[in-house]
């Protein structure tokens, strides 16, 4: 896709940040400019991204170069960052925005000829788990993006999602592919310049996570009257009903679009969305599978589910991961899962042909657009004096210490561990939890314990 596109759209503007706009061929000569120092032999090189003009360049020329780009944050932890280094040992580190190549001294990594990226599972859980894609997939999810969205080039997105983030990555993934320009702001829709920066652009659209439409929905319609503005898209967890029904309401009142989107970075990342005509009428589905998607509801028999029956939902898609990767020399293996993926959630397809989750058969939680792993919180968390429980829903990871752990502490570790946002953690230290026969600790027995321990911090 990327070599199509830059030779056909060349001419097109392709990145606005601030007052700079740069075309296609711009932007790929200035991504090849900051990448100028690697290797020439096809490397394993970790992308330290922003949200500029500099880190969507230097991304398109490591894929045109065909370098395998491992995504990470310019500001991720350096706890983490430390971590995945050391797991992965990358031949380069390319800091964009700061204009750096650094050259390691690893060994050139074994990478099999159809890796193309590699994107953490959650950018937050410390855990040195990877998602391997290849370029026909991340082809193929952007081009059915653009095509239920019914993008042309004649779109600019706001980007203010991390692309580190697979929703954020399939934003510039879907827009590139029909050779529109991606607007990009380092503002928060908290701050007066994300407003400021909308409007200079001439934004089409916005991309935002629950926590976002909220915020939003509290402005106001009138923060949204632009008249440039037609499209907004929902995804990274569940999103109050209420709340898209508001948007849905709105979005058919001022000719507009409002979709509400599913997906998982191993999926590539989209799976599903809801036809905006539909968002105000079902708030709580997440619609259809995207087009060249098949979604399968499993029984826990194996069976496939009935329509009004819970079964766990089967990705069959051409974007699908390759697998994970744990350590460097997973980087080697091929397709593991044949374009098949088990996604852990619980789902009923109702009559009106509409797919709702309905429950979450894993251990993961995601707290505003992240997903967490709380055996991996656990673990890191606990020591020999204190035990440590995870637990919770979206938007909310509750943990619960039995030990010598002070929760203000606790807090702040896992804020600086898993660079998760505060507001999404609770902590309290209690006493025992009761647990069965079998020695299991079951849910009612951790809310009990929760409900009776000390104040949260």
């Amino acid at each position: 896709m990327f070599d199509r596109v830059f030779q056909e759209f060349a001419g097109n503007p392709c990145v606005a940040d601030g007052e700079r706009v740069l075309s296609y061929a711009e932007t790929l000569a200035l991504g090849q400019r900051l990448i100028s120092g690697l290797p020439e032999a096809r490397s394993l090189v970790v992308l330290r991204c922003s949200v500029s003009a500099e880190s969507i360049a230097a991304y398109v020329a490591l894929l045109h170069a065909g370098h395998v780009p491992l995504l990470l944050e310019a500001d991720l932890s350096e706890l983490l960052s430390e971590q995945l280094y050391a797991a992965y040992q990358p031949s380069a580190i390319v800091d964009p925005v700061a204009g750096s190549v650094r050259v390691t001294d690893a060994p050139a990594a074994e990478l099999h000829p159809d890796l193309a990226l590699l994107l953490t599972t959650s950018g937050s859980t410390g855990s040195p788990k990877l998602v391997r894609q290849r370029l026909a997939g991340i082809t193929a999810n952007a081009e059915s993006i653009a095509q239920y969205l019914a993008l042309t080039a004649d779109e600019r997105p706001l980007l203010h999602l991390p692309m580190s983030y697979s929703y954020g990555l399939s934003v510039i993934h879907s827009h590139l592919a029909v050779g529109a320009c991606i607007c990009v702001t380092r503002k928060t829709v908290m701050e007066p310049g994300y407003w400021d920066d909308l409007r200079q652009h001439e934004a089409t659209s916005i991309a935002g996570v629950p926590f976002h439409y909220t915020t939003l929905r509290r402005f106001g319609e009138e923060k949204l009257s632009l008249p440039s503005l037609k499209t907004l898209t929902q995804a990274g967890g569940r999103l109050d009903p209420r709340v898209v029904s508001f948007f849905g309401d709105w979005a058919a009142r001022t000719d507009r679009k409002f979709f509400v989107m599913y997906g998982q970075t191993e999926a590539g990342p989209r799976v599903a969305y809801l036809p905006p005509e539909h968002a105000a009428a079902h708030p709580d589905a997440i619609g259809v599978a995207i087009p060249g998607v098949t979604i399968e509801l499993v029984k826990e028999d194996g069976a496939s589910a009935a329509p009004g029956e819970t079964g766990e939902m089967r990705i069959h898609s051409p974007a699908v991961m390759m697998g994970y990767a744990l350590e460097r020399a997973d980087l080697a293996k091929g397709d593991e899962l044949g374009g098949v993926l088990a996604t852990g959630d619980l789902a009923q397809l109702g009559e009106d042909g509409l797919l709702r989750i309905v429950g979450r058969s894993s251990r993961i939680l995601k707290v505003f657009g992240l997903r967490v792993n709380l055996d991996e919180v656990e673990r890191r968390i606990a020591t020999p004096e204190a035990e440590v429980f995870c637990f919770g829903a979206d938007d909310k990871l509750q943990v619960l210490i039995h030990g010598s752990l002070d929760p203000v502490e606790v807090r702040k570790a896992i804020v600086d561990a898993f660079s998760l946002p505060p507001r999404g953690i609770e902590v309290r230290n209690g006493g025992p939890v009761e647990r069965t026969a079998s020695g299991k600790v079951t849910a009612a027995a951790l809310q009990a314990a929760w409900e009776q321990a000390s104040k949260p911090a």
